[in-house]
Order: C-alpha cells, then sequence, then structure tokens
C-alpha cells in the first residue's frame, strides 16, 4: 500500500511546471546562440494576456517561482516582473515592423523557477501566434546554470536581473516555435 501511495504522488508532481523545470535538462550555449542568432521575419502587432496575478500561485498564467533551500523559501510565487508585456514580447522577439507578415500574439503562460541547489533558473513560455485568423500554439523552454535570485530578506528573494533576458529569449524561442508551426501548414 506504501508503495502505490508514493507511486502516485511522483506521477502527481510530475506534472506540476515546478518539478518539471527542476528536472528539465540544461540549455546548451549551441540552443541559446541558436536562438539568439535568427532573425524573425514577422511584426507583431497585438500582445494579449500579461496579466498580473494579485495572489499569485502555481497555476497563475505568469508567474516565478522563488525557492531556496538554505532557508527554507520554497513556496514564494510572484509576478515576472515585467510591466509591459506588449513591449517586453517585441523586443524580445526582435519583430520586424518592415515585415508583410503581421501577428498577434497571446501569451498563454509564462512560468520562471529559481533555485539554490544547485544554482539555476528556468523559464517555460507558452503562447499562441494569430495569422490571419489562424492560430500557432509556439512553446519554448530554457534552463541555465546560473544564480537566478537573492536573499534580500528572511525568505524574501528578489529575481537577478539576466534572469528576464533569458524570460525574453524563452519568449522568442517559444515565438519562433509558432512561426515554424505556422510554415509547417504553408
Amino acid at each position: 500500500m506504501k508503495y502505490l501511495m508514493v507511486v502516485c504522488v511522483l506521477l502527481s508532481l510530475g506534472g506540476c511546471v515546478t518539478n518539471q523545470l527542476h528536472f528539465a535538462a540544461y540549455s546548451t550555449e549551441a540552443e541559446l546562440a541558436a536562438i539568439k542568432g535568427r532573425v524573425v521575419q514577422a511584426d507583431i502587432v497585438q500582445v494579449t494576456g500579461g496579466e498580473k496575478c494579485t495572489r499569485c500561485k502555481e497555476s497563475s498564467k505568469i508567474v516565478w517561482h522563488a525557492a531556496n533551500y538554505n532557508v527554507g523559501l520554497y513556496e514564494g510565487f510572484a509576478n515576472v516582473p515585467v510591466d509591459d508585456w506588449t513591449e517586453f514580447t517585441k523586443r524580445a522577439v526582435d519583430a520586424s515592423p518592415t515585415s508583410t507578415l503581421k501577428t498577434s500574439v497571446e501569451i498563454d503562460r509564462v512560468f520562471v523557477k529559481t533555485w539554490n541547489s544547485p544554482d539555476y533558473y528556468a523559464c517555460e513560455v507558452s503562447l499562441t501566434v494569430d495569422i490571419a485568423g489562424a492560430k500557432y500554439p509556439g512553446r519554448s523552454r530554457l534552463k541555465l546554470k546560473q544564480v537566478g535570485q537573492s536573499l534580500i530578506g528572511d525568505k524574501v528573494a528578489a529575481l537577478n536581473a539576466q534572469v528576464l533576458d533569458t524570460v525574453g529569449l524563452t519568449v522568442k524561442a517559444a515565438y519562433m516555435n509558432a512561426l515554424t508551426n505556422y510554415h509547417k501548414a504553408h
């Protein structure tokens, strides 16, 4: 009976984003360089879905999960500190305003996780790109072996600035994934 309960708990934990990011493979330098170096031949005319959570939890749409094993900070959830998701997304994707391919983006989910043992931070983004009324899903997950948070008080963490660069890179990768889905269909 105990074995069955352990298996059930492990299966249920396997589905949560926190654990999926914790056990994900680290992104390679080649992967990161490929995303950074790719030129996007599309324009973003609208971004929706960037609402902040008021009582953030794991299931919130745009959330950061701070965890630090040394001080017992584990269940901390907060907004990803981006004030304007429209501008952030356009800048991250480096969209081309002169492109004839016009797109609208709906942010479906941005989940950022930081941890200290070992030090890493990770981001998962899912979004939907609308091109002429047809919708194409895009998804990306990046994980870097670096410090992503700083403790600023007892069980209070702050997100390090370079993490937002990775969030932007993950947004770009998800957008490129959606464009790949569009090109496969055409």
